[in-house]
């Protein structure tokens, strides 16, 4: 029998929760609703996010929307969302595996300081791609959103239960490959919802644009414009 040692860094996941609540404070203090995109790489989150920037901008002045990317090297993502006008800031975390609550603090920094969150109505942080270590480091966001990608697995939510039930909002990305990498789109949302019921699934196409008014719509009326708190970070 397979022996199974199992860690968790408890004192370092307290200490940033303690950090991330600080982060909330200010988001809350300045009126910035802030969504946070989390999911391995090659999920599509930096696509997904430049349809819905195509309707923020709709709906939003640019400089009222910010981004921010997490990446371990380059500024290729940020790149793709500058293009929409929004104010940007890449942070390259130079091999560490996710973004955490210093990383963020930077990045409003550079945008201007808490003046600066005060202009914005909605501000995303895209976190380095990883199914496992950003979704232990919240970064106190008012929706932390998993995107799963179909390519990858129709056990990514089994495998993953901890990123799963952290998660306010679940993404299954790409979903007309379905059919060509054979999985079952059904037994994904059951095992999404068995795992985490409280969080809303969506099944979107980033590429083709399916799904993503019904996400975006969701996201604006039920968090960007939502008049009630968000819950508290996890």
């Amino acid at each position: 029998m397979t022996k199974v040692v199992k860690f968790i860094g408890k004192d370092i996941i307290k200490e940033n929760a303690k950090l991330a609540e600080r982060l909330r404070r200010l988001y809350d203090e300045t009126g910035v609703r802030v969504l946070e995109f989390l999911g391995g790489p090659g999920s599509g989150k930096t696509t997904l996010i430049e349809r819905l920037m195509e309707r923020l901008t709709r709906d939003y002045k640019p400089e009222e929307i910010a981004y921010i990317g997490g990446d371990v090297a380059t500024t290729l993502d940020t790149e793709r969302i500058a293009r929409y006008g929004v104010r940007h800031v890449q942070i390259n975390t130079g091999g560490t595996c996710h973004l955490e609550v210093p990383h963020v603090e930077a990045a409003i920094k550079a945008l201007g300081g808490p003046e600066a969150l005060r202009q914005l109505r909605v501000m995303v942080i895209e976190n380095v791609g990883n199914i496992i270590c950003p979704f232990n480091f919240p970064l106190g966001a008012h929706a932390r959103i998993m995107v799963a990608g179909v390519p990858e697995g129709e056990d990514k939510f089994i495998k993953h239960p901890l990123s799963t039930r952290v998660s306010d909002i679940i993404v299954i990305n790409k979903i007309d490959l379905a059919p060509y990498v054979g999985v079952n789109l059904d037994k994904m949302i059951q095992d999404a919802k068995k795992i985490n019921p409280r969080a809303p699934v969506f099944l979107v196409s980033a590429k083709t644009g399916e799904g993503v008014d019904k996400l975006y719509d969701y996201l604006r009326a039920n968090i960007i414009e939502a008049r009630q708190p968000a819950p508290a970070p996890q």
